[in-house]
């Protein structure tokens, strides 16, 4: 398919303006994309809160046994 320069812009211009439109936290809101807004200063302690083995207590030492390389 062949464009011409003036419809390659339009197109061009068209996807762009989605793009921005779609990069919105409104956007993902509205459709319940996200499950949480969080403060940005506060972002360490919600993904550390989220690791599973965070919480997972230790209940017996890791042996990876004989590793050959």
């Amino acid at each position: 398919m062949v464009l011409i320069p003036e419809a390659e812009k339009e197109q061009l211009d068209r996807i762009k303006a989605r793009y921005e439109e779609q990069l919105s936290p409104y956007y993902a809101a509205a459709r319940l994309w996200g499950d949480a807004m969080i403060n940005p200063l506060e972002t360490r302690k919600v993904i550390s809160e989220g690791i599973a083995a965070n919480h997972a207590p230790i209940e017996k030492a890791y042996n990876v046994g004989v590793i050959q390389v």
